[in-house]
């Protein structure tokens, strides 16, 4: 009864200090910030997954848009579709805008912002099998 306790506590200490340490490097990440015009809409980031050894990995996303604050960790596409190694590969992330005033938007991760944060017309990389949408 003491080991499964003692082992308990071990691996609830790795996995503490494991997302200790994912939110840590992408803290060192630049912020990305946007001032919506003051009226309501939809904001569209695209990012485009990290990679490690030519593969894509999860993103993690911080997003503050006046009150409201979101972290989201999205999966990478599994290692059988062919989109984990292609070169663009990514997603969308769609942020509603109710308020019709001018909040701040900002937004960090440890992907790349390839286009925006922008209100406006869906993006087009959404048509491109290697992109998805994430609300």
């Amino acid at each position: 009864m003491r080991k499964l306790q003692l082992s308990t506590a071990i691996v609830l200490l790795l996995l503490a200090s494991a997302t200790a340490a994912l939110w840590a490097r992408s803290a060192k990440q630049p912020v990305t910030s946007f001032t919506p015009p003051p009226q309501v809409g939809m904001i569209y980031t695209v990012i485009n997954f990290p990679r490690a050894g030519g593969r894509a990995q999860h993103a993690l996303v911080s997003v503050d848009l006046g009150d409201d604050h979101r972290d989201l960790v999205v999966p990478s596409p599994y290692t059988s579709n062919p989109c984990s190694t292609t070169t663009p590969s990514g997603f969308v992330l769609r942020t509603r805008h109710n308020q019709p005033e001018s909040e701040p938007f900002q937004l960090v991760t440890n992907g790349t912002v390839v286009r925006g944060p922008y209100q406006g017309d869906v993006p087009l990389e959404l048509l491109s099998a290697c992109y998805k949408l994430v609300k």
